[in-house]
C-alpha cells in the first residue's frame, strides 16, 4: 500500500466554517466545492437582501490618494446568481454585512465597487495605483472614524480568488479589503480583480 504523499494530503484540509480552523475534508466535499467554483454567477436563484441595519453601520469611505472623500457606503446581500451584490452606479461603494465585520471590532471589512459603469469611471476606477503605505479611513454613522494603511496591492485573476479568505482577513489583525474589476473586459465581465489589502493604523 502506497503511503499518500504531503501534497495527496493537502488536498483533504479545508477549513472549518465557523472557527476557520483547518479541519479534514472529503472526496464528496472536495467534488462538491469544484461544482459550485464551476457553476459560480450561472445558476439563478432568489436575491439575498443584507441584514437589517443594528445601531451601526458604514457611512462612508475616504481613500485621499484618490480623491474619494466620504463616499457613501451601502449594505448589499447576494445577487440573483448568488454573487456578492453590488452597487448600481459609480458613486456608491458596496459593504455585505452578512459576511465581513464592521471596521474597530478587530476582524476584517470587505468593501467593492465599480471600475467603470455604464460607460463611465467608476469611483474604483483608479484603486489599482494605491501602494503600501497609503492611507484610508473608514467612518460609521456614530461618528466614529478608522484608519488603515495598505499593505498590499494585487490584482488576481476572477478564478483563482479566494473570497472566503478575503472575507475573513488574517486570524488577529483588523483589516480592510476593496475590491473592483480590472483587466480588459469581454462582454461586460472582467476577468481580474484588483484587490487592495490595508491594516489598522497605530
Amino acid at each position: 500500500m502506497t503511503t499518500p504523499g504531503f501534497g495527496e494530503e493537502l488536498r483533504y484540509v479545508g477549513r472549518d466554517g465557523l472557527t476557520g480552523m483547518p479541519a479534514r475534508v472529503n472526496d464528496r466535499f472536495i467534488a462538491e466545492t469544484e461544482r459550485a467554483i464551476e457553476r459560480y454567477g450561472m445558476d439563478a436563484r432568489e436575491p439575498v437582501p443584507p441584514p437589517a441595519p443594528g445601531p451601526l453601520d458604514i457611512a462612508w469611505l475616504t481613500v485621499a490618494k484618490l480623491g474619494i472623500t466620504r463616499a457613501k457606503v451601502a449594505r448589499y446581500g447576494l445577487d440573483a446568481y448568488g454573487r456578492l451584490d453590488v452597487p448600481q452606479d459609480t458613486s456608491t461603494v458596496g459593504w455585505n454585512p452578512a459576511y465581513c465585520q464592521l471596521p474597530g471590532g478587530g476582524g476584517a471589512t470587505f468593501l467593492a465597487a465599480h471600475v467603470y459603469f455604464g460607460g463611465r469611471p467608476g469611483i474604483f476606477s483608479r484603486l489599482s495605483t494605491l501602494s503600501g503605505g497609503d492611507s484610508l479611513e473608514i467612518g460609521l454613522n456614530d461618528g466614529t472614524v478608522h484608519a488603515y494603511r495598505v499593505t498590499s496591492v494585487v490584482e488576481y485573476a476572477l478564478a483563482a480568488i479566494d473570497m472566503g479568505a478575503l472575507l475573513r482577513g488574517r486570524e488577529g489583525i483588523e483589516s480592510v479589503t476593496l475590491m473592483t474589476c480590472s483587466g480588459p473586459p469581454n462582454e461586460g465581465e472582467y476577468a481580474f480583480r484588483t484587490v487592495v489589502l490595508a491594516e489598522r493604523a497605530s
